[in-house]
């Protein structure tokens, strides 16, 4: 079976002569993702309870309905910090974890992405 795009190309070829190309990609869009900061960010301790090397990258960042933040929205958080414990992120959300473990998200995100750009720099 053929595709709309490859049904026109024959049309075009056999009919008027002429060659159809492929339409440029489009231009990605939605929130940025930086492998490389993320495997960096798995690299620190817990901002919750400074555990070591057992952190994930949380998402912190404020998003859409059905969007994930980007990648540079992540902190340092071990499992249970994150996913697991009973006063992790993902359980009691944004501003309860913020006051339950005493971390500000956002004063964390900008001394991270300081970090980050001085070591890209």
């Amino acid at each position: 079976m053929l595709t709309n795009f490859q049904l026109r190309k024959y049309l075009a070829r056999e009919v008027l002569g002429k060659t159809l190309r492929k339409p440029p990609a489009k231009e990605r869009r939605g929130p940025v993702r930086d492998a490389a900061y993320l495997q960096w960010i798995r690299t620190l301790p817990c901002e919750a309870c400074s555990a070591e090397g057992q952190s994930e990258a949380s998402h912190t960042g404020d998003r859409g309905l059905g969007q994930k933040a980007p990648d540079t929205d992540a902190i340092p958080l071990c499992a249970a910090c994150h996913r697991t414990g009973q006063q992790a992120y993902h359980r009691l959300g944004k501003a309860a974890f913020e006051r339950a473990h005493g971390v500000s998200c956002a004063e964390v995100l900008a001394r991270l992405q300081a970090e980050w750009r001085v070591r890209a720099a």
